[in-house]
């Protein structure tokens, strides 16, 4: 689960932990998560500029996360046909849209980098799973 208020300082350990794990594999298993994790994290610039230009939600699909994306659009088209049918309480929800993406913008890097860093853990576990099968 991604958390903004996580100090980089503890993202940084994290990161470097795995990092010493990585290194830790045979030359093969590190190869294999090297190959995989290219093909899986994710950039944070592209996050943020699908943050900024599209207001629905569509970052969340870029990562994965169908639910928080399928939510979004909802709240997205449950405003606009609000508005549409010129019903004012439309505007609160373009507020909580608002209000919800505003941050996700703001830490971008950050949302990015934990998702990468958890991506990369579960590819950590897969490479080690293949040395149990392999040995």
């Amino acid at each position: 689960m991604m958390n903004i208020f996580e100090s980089t300082i503890q993202l940084e350990n994290k990161e470097n932990s795995l990092r010493y794990q990585v290194q830790a594999l045979d030359e093969a298993r590190r190869r294999y998560f090297f190959d995989e994790q290219s093909q899986r994290v994710k950039d944070p610039d592209t996050y943020a500029a699908l943050n900024w230009f599209f207001l629905g939600g569509i970052h969340h699909f870029y990562l994965r996360q169908y639910g928080l994306f399928a939510g979004e659009v909802c709240c997205l088209l449950l405003a606009i046909i609000t508005l549409a049918l010129g019903i004012t309480s439309g505007w609160f929800l373009v507020g909580v849209l608002l209000l919800v993406e505003l941050p996700q913008l703001f830490y971008a890097q950050k949302i990015v980098r934990q998702y990468n860093y958890n991506i990369s853990t579960k590819i950590l576990c897969e490479a080690r799973e293949k040395a149990l099968v392999k040995n």
